[in-house]
């Protein structure tokens, strides 16, 4: 009896010490990321002439980590605000879209048509629609307008959004993640930057729009999956780019950088 209970000790001890250094690794490796990205991200963002943020997402450590040069600015959608139209648009209609909302879908999300977004737009429920889906998405930064290229977010935000496209969602059904994905995955050649950078498998949508004052803005939101299986999402927004070349650089640089990091 005696030499049984030694034996069952020994296995405590032993399984707490495996917890211990379970726990002590999650730690570790968490403190050691945040800090890798921020080094390797202000080194871009702070010396930048543009206003720049960008948020990621790792189930690893199921941490947001975030950074910007203007901490507290909303962005300009632009385009990338065309995921939210579709995300919302199937959650209204509980995944269920007519045959020409799919091929408006398709246009708007990989070609990145303009009159098919105006027309799910309005099916949304306009403005109204737009802001009803951030605030189901939880997206409290964001603000929808009625045009639509002028509503703004963070990329906090967007990853609040992107995480209930490519990861657990009580809001989309897996076939309407899936289906989002796919169109994602699939935008055409000229659209192919920001997060795609250095990755060749990812799934994307980016903005871009010259609007006075603010230049241009230069927008990249998305998902990668790396090739040992790690995955993560990703938002980067731009505005007072110089032009559509220097604001896309600017996030290629980032989406280099972060990529190595969270592999």
């Amino acid at each position: 009896m005696g030499a049984s209970r030694r034996r069952l000790n020994r296995r405590k001890v032993v399984l707490f010490i495996l917890i211990i250094l379970a726990a002590f690794w999650g730690i570790h490796h968490f403190t050691a990321t945040s800090p890798r990205l921020k080094s390797a991200w202000n080194k871009i963002i702070f010396t930048s002439n543009n206003n720049v943020a960008i948020a990621v997402y790792s189930p690893k450590t199921h941490r947001t980590y975030s950074s910007s040069n203007v901490p507290n600015h909303k962005f300009h959608m632009a385009s990338t605000v065309k995921v939210s139209v579709l995300a919302g648009l199937l959650v209204k209609q509980d995944g269920v879209l007519s045959s020409h909302q799919r091929s408006l879908a398709k246009q708007m999300i990989e070609a990145s048509d303009n009159n098919s977004t105006s027309e799910l737009f309005d099916d949304l429920g306009g403005q109204q629609g737009l802001q009803s889906t951030f605030n189901q998405f939880g997206m409290k930064d964001s603000t929808a307008d009625s045009s639509w290229g002028l509503s703004t977010t963070t990329a906090k935000d967007q990853i609040k959004l992107l995480n209930n496209i490519f990861y657990k969602s009580n809001l989309l059904s897996a076939d309407s993640q899936q289906y989002i994905s796919s169109l994602m995955s699939n935008v055409e050649s000229d659209q192919i930057w920001g997060v795609s950078a250095s990755s060749d498998n990812f799934a994307l949508k980016n903005g871009w729009l010259e609007n006075g004052n603010e230049k241009w803005i230069i927008n990249s939101i998305g998902y990668v999956k790396n090739s040992n299986g790690t995955s993560y999402t990703i938002a980067m927004y731009s505005d007072k780019d110089q032009s559509m070349q220097t604001g896309e650089e600017v996030l290629n640089q980032l989406a280099r950088v972060t990529k190595p990091i969270l592999n």
